[in-house]
């Protein structure tokens, strides 16, 4: 089978992304070449394309793939990483991933969670703010959360994310629009423990094992920083040691959440538990990192029985699959 990898060269965004992700550009060169060594291994021929303005006129010039394998994060900047799926879907070549739509949805946090609270799905209260003036919420509990609302990696959230006051919130908010160029979400701070957790498939979703990110008591992270992300300095347990009652709940929720934005293939949910000890969602990626031995999905999947090359087919297989796009 021919499959035709698309991905982003982080030497070629702006510099101000590359700085905002400095784990970016090594990521994506260790997944390119994991995810390509993989393929190959299992017979297919692969073709790597560099996700450019000219992304469409590139597939046309090449041997027509079976199927394509999307990592792009975007040309320029994570907000335009569902212009890569939107041309992609214009080829009507079958690519691994959600369609346009999710991710639209997805790089808009704010959405995503109306999505989630229509749909039954338990999500922390928040406020959007685009310049900074709004009126700050009156239910607000605090401390919040302030970060970026287009960004993925834990890009923007920092050791100020967290703030206890009103009146610090206001700085911090046009402090981070003035950094990241963008309108910015602030969530009331879940105290609880922190869970990741990978769906894939179509109409049957398979729940991957649960990992726990262990924050200690007084240690110097309690929720993952971009550094703490980029450097893997929490450590983590999977399976998560939970009651067989909350991975029940997490993992329905995570399923709904999937349908919820009509995610394709596969996804990765994050949770945290509030004050009362109930899992809210604080995230929905719909382009999950697959760096082999670093990124969760595939070290979930793994810890789910798949090897690295058996996730790859299997992701390949539920996109040929003709209910695989909606």
């Amino acid at each position: 089978m021919h499959i035709a990898l698309i991905y982003s060269r982080y030497e070629d965004l702006v510099e101000e992304a590359t700085k905002l992700n400095p784990h970016g550009a090594v990521q994506m060169k260790d997944t390119v070449m994991a995810i390509a060594e993989g393929l190959e291994a299992s017979g297919h021929k692969v073709t790597k394309i560099e996700a450019t303005n000219a992304l469409l006129n590139t597939i046309h010039d090449i041997e027509t793939p079976d199927v394509i394998f999307n990592l792009s994060a975007g040309i320029t900047n994570k907000r335009s990483q569902a212009n890569i799926v939107g041309m992609l879907e214009m080829t009507g070549i079958p690519f691994v991933g959600s369609g346009l739509s999710t991710h639209v949805l997805g790089l808009h946090k704010e959405i995503t969670k109306i999505l989630l609270r229509e749909n039954g799905v338990r999500t922390a209260r928040s406020q959007l703010f685009t310049d900074g003036e709004e009126e700050i919420r009156e239910d607000f509990v605090f401390p919040v959360i302030v970060k970026p609302e287009h960004e993925g990696s834990s890009v923007g959230i920092t050791d100020s994310s967290k703030v206890n006051s009103k009146e610090e919130l206001r700085d911090v908010v046009k402090e981070k629009m003035e950094i990241y160029n963008q309108v910015i979400l602030v969530e009331e701070f879940l105290p609880g423990r922190e869970f990741t957790m990978g769906v894939m498939g179509n109409l049957e979703l398979e729940v991957l094992p649960i990992k726990e990110y262990l924050f200690e008591e007084d240690g110097e992270f309690q929720y993952l920083t971009v550094e703490a992300k980029a450097d893997d300095l929490v450590p983590s347990k999977i399976p998560a040691d939970i009651s067989d009652e909350l991975k029940k709940e997490m993992e329905e929720m995570a399923k709904k959440a999937f349908r919820a934005l009509r995610c394709q293939d596969l996804a990765r949910i994050d949770f945290r538990l509030d004050r009362e000890g109930k899992p809210n969602v604080i995230e929905l990626n719909t382009l999950p990192g697959m760096q082999k031995g670093y990124s969760d999905f595939p070290t979930t999947a793994e810890a789910a029985g798949y090897s690295y090359e058996e996730l790859l087919n299997k992701l390949v297989n539920f996109a040929l699959s003709p209910r695989g796009k909606q």
